[in-house]
């Protein structure tokens, strides 16, 4: 019993201080917000009721006991109908190529206080939408690369202290931070409108213009397949904007560049 409160006590001492990682979300720079559209989002999202958008940070990811950084959510509502429609017809179409999959995991009796316990329900194949400036180009940089060139700065701009501030790659791999590296100062960062809110880790939704973003719609395959996908890859992306919607695939030709090209 000693050793649990002990662990407990550590556990909410590393949640309330400072400490020298963070786990982020959007940072100012970033070239896109992520999120990942699970069953309850899509039935909201159909129903005209999902007017905001969750960042979420992919399973990929790590997640250290030290607190949160950046901006959580993404206000949607200024969609236009037609907008809207796209997007629901494209995350349909890819849906239905990838049907929902829902697994049971049995957590049995927990050992700690706070893990899990008894059965739970997980969707494991959530598909993933990238929100970019409509002024990407798929075929010159690449999905998942945050090309953040300021990420150290605007972690100190939230409060962080620099050397304490961690930044999260979605491909941590030496080819996808030095790819980032060398064309970072070349992808513009996500166009959106802070809210008043500013430090430390942001609930207040930021803002967008529709007609300045596009909504990149992937299936729930691994992130580094997206950057680089598998030279045999039959990969397919939908990108939804305010005039019109492209189907973008793979081209394992291109090797420098990225290879995602709009189909014809």
């Amino acid at each position: 019993m000693t050793t649990r409160v002990l662990i407990v006590a550590v556990s909410w001492l590393l949640l309330a201080t400072p400490c020298s990682g963070n786990n982020s979300y959007f940072i100012p720079g970033d070239a896109f917000f992520y999120c990942e559209i699970d069953q309850s989002e899509w039935k909201a999202l159909k129903s005209g009721e999902l007017s905001v958008l969750d960042y979420d940070r992919p399973e990929e990811l790590s997640l250290a006991f030290c607190g949160y950084a950046g901006y959580k959510r993404l206000d949607v509502s200024n969609l236009s109908k037609s907008f809207r429609g796209r997007l629901i017809k494209a995350i349909a179409v890819v849906k239905e190529k990838y049907p929902t999959k829902m697994v049971e995991i049995d957590h049995g009796t927990p050992k700690f206080f706070g893990d899990p316990a008894g059965i739970e329900k997980k969707e494991i194949n959530k598909l993933r939408i990238f929100v970019y400036n409509r002024s990407f180009d798929f075929s010159q940089y690449r999905v998942g690369l945050k090309y953040n060139e300021t990420w150290a700065e605007s972690g100190v701009q939230l409060g962080f202290a620099r050397d304490h501030f961690r930044y999260d790659f979605f491909i941590p791999t030496s080819q996808g931070m030095t790819e980032s590296w060398r064309m970072g100062s070349a992808v513009s960062p996500l166009s959106v409108q802070l809210p008043e809110s500013d430090r430390g880790f942001v609930t207040d939704p930021m803002k967008i213009e529709p007609s300045k973003v596009t909504f990149l719609v992937c299936p729930p395959v691994s992130l580094n397949a997206l950057c680089f996908p598998p030279r045999d890859s039959e990969l397919e992306c939908l990108a939804v904007s305010e005039d019109g919607q492209r189907r973008l695939i793979s081209d394992a030709s291109k090797t420098l560049r990225s290879p995602w090209v709009e189909a014809k």
